[in-house]
């Protein structure tokens, strides 16, 4: 008996270790850890868990280790894992293999007896700890996300789910859900944060929605104060503007996250990128991103921005949602912040009606063995890097990325430039418009004339050799040869020229697709 107390008191205390050993913490727009006070930043991806299976999808195609796994071996650190708040206050206790045989989907439920069969006799609440174990055995980090009430497919205006008190959106039943979780995983050394509610929306009552987001987070705090907070907006998570004129007056000791989401269908139809000059939609969309919520990072009293949400059709048919990220990336970069792609999911067990449904934005195909679109993978490899780092004391230098393709430009070793990986990505320094691009060792890129590859000189003066961050996008590198201006083009798959500007002579009547052409400087203090 005595042997059997001093076994279960080193694993009480083991895990009390465990729990102490990730906190995180906020330093003005930056995660921090907590005792390090290391830049810790999300590159996470959403796994669904709220809807009607109440279960996380991809436990009927593959083994919940091998999903894990998956998502590691493409390097994101973190899941944002969504849970709807019934499952905990409705149907704790059911079994999995009944909420399936509930929803007749007898495929599903093969599936999962096949690779997960542990899961069907399992509680709603013992399967969804079992997930967020096995995430955190693979060393992920996890965020619960309080997706909706019911459990069901999200989000519309009229699903009664979008703002306090609608029909299934009762305030002191969503309290009661927020403890239940933060309570039940208080322990658990990879639960990082807790958001409160994913896209409120209906409504634009700021009174209310402060005083609800206050009692959400204090609650939160209070039983779990180890937990990032994350808060979303108004709008579907798109207008955190109204904290302008009157901040949230709160950090809980360091621990709130503000959250932001934008798709191209966001606020208006996003036919606007294929029917708009391409470089007045991408500004157009992205100073409303920055208005609405992108400022909170620069505001005399900063949050961090979790981007818990975008993503795009991931087989390349929609050419306007593939414009939207080639545009939407180069800010999000560009500004170093926070972000969870949706989703990982290659299918889903139920949604709508009907049972094992495709997701286009999926990173897994509906196979859920191989990846929708591996260029995926190169696009986003810049934004998990961490870009600017809080403590270091070295100047802004800055990466020259091309958005659509992901690559970075570098030396190719020949006295030019090429554009390849961004693992180590060359670093350029720029004053500002009209100055040289310049290498540490004091070479220059510099135009070599129109349809030329440029060159990396001793030469730092005069035509060819002073750079722009040209067009409304900002997205063009211009600089002048004969008292035109050429920029910089991507022309293959690895090769840079420099050709006539595309578009910036008459941008609001120009329909030319600048995108060849579109490089952004993403600033850096990390080499």
């Amino acid at each position: 008996m005595a042997k059997a107390f001093s076994l279960i008191s080193l694993l009480f205390l083991s895990l009390l270790v465990l729990s102490q050993s990730l906190p995180l913490s906020t330093r003005g727009r930056w995660i921090v850890d907590s005792k390090t006070g290391q830049r810790v930043k999300l590159s996470c991806v959403n796994l669904v868990s709220h809807a009607q299976s109440m279960v996380a999808q991809g436990l009927d195609k593959r083994p919940l280790k091998d999903l894990a796994n998956e998502i590691v071996s493409r390097d994101y650190n973190c899941v944002r894992l969504t849970w709807s708040v019934y499952m905990f206050t409705r149907h704790p206790f059911e079994t999995i293999g009944d909420v399936l045989d509930g929803l007749d989907i007898n495929k599903v439920k093969n599936g999962v007896k096949k690779h997960n069969p542990q899961i069907l006799n399992m509680t709603v609440t013992s399967a969804f700890k079992t997930v967020v174990d096995g995430l955190g055995n693979a060393g992920l980090m996890v965020i619960m996300d309080n997706h909706i009430s019911q459990p069901r497919w999200c989000c519309s205006l009229h699903d009664g789910n979008g703002f306090f008190g609608d029909r299934n959106f009762k305030p002191i039943e969503w309290l009661r859900g927020l403890a239940f979780v933060a309570r039940h995983f208080s322990w658990h050394p990879k639960v990082v944060g807790m958001s409160l509610r994913n896209e409120l929306r209906g409504s634009n009552n700021v009174d209310v929605w402060r005083k609800y987001v206050k009692q959400g987070s204090h609650l939160i705090h209070r039983i779990n104060p180890r937990l990032l907070v994350v808060i979303s907006g108004l709008n579907y998570d798109n207008d955190l503007s109204y904290l302008k004129k009157k901040p949230l007056g709160y950090n809980l000791h360091n621990k709130v996250v503000l959250e932001a989401h934008l798709y191209s269908f966001s606020g208006e139809p996003e036919s606007k990128f294929v029917k708009k000059p391409l470089n007045i939609a991408c500004n157009q969309v992205m100073d409303k991103f920055e208005r609405e919520a992108g400022f909170v990072v620069d505001m005399k009293n900063p949050y961090p921005l979790f981007l818990s949400e975008f993503g795009y059709d991931l087989r390349g048919v929609n050419k306007a949602q593939n414009r939207f990220m080639s545009c939407f990336l180069a800010r999000i970069i560009g500004k170093d912040i926070e972000w969870a792609y949706w989703a990982f999911q290659g299918s889903y067990m139920y949604r709508q009606g009907q049972q094992d449904v495709d997701e286009s934005f999926g990173i897994m195909d509906s196979t859920w063995t191989k990846d929708r679109s591996p260029r995926l993978q190169q696009m986003l490899k810049l934004a998990k890097r961490i870009n600017q780092d809080p403590n270091s004391k070295a100047p802004l230098s800055y990466i020259m990325l091309h958005p659509v393709s992901g690559q970075c430009v570098q030396l190719d070793g020949k006295g030019g430039i090429e554009l390849g990986d961004c693992e180590k990505p060359t670093l350029w320094d720029h004053t500002g418009d009209g100055s040289p691009m310049k290498l540490s060792n004091g070479q220059c890129l510099k135009s070599a004339g129109d349809g030329k590859p440029p060159v990396v000189s001793a030469e730092c003066s005069g035509d060819g050799s002073s750079w722009t961050v040209a067009s409304k996008a900002k997205l063009q590198l211009a600089t002048k040869s004969g008292g035109e201006k050429i920029c910089l083009e991507k022309e293959s798959d690895t090769s840079i020229v420099v050709k006539k500007c595309i578009c910036l002579k008459d941008e609001w009547n120009c329909f030319d697709d600048p995108q060849p052409q579109w490089f952004k400087l993403v600033p850096t203090n990390v080499a």
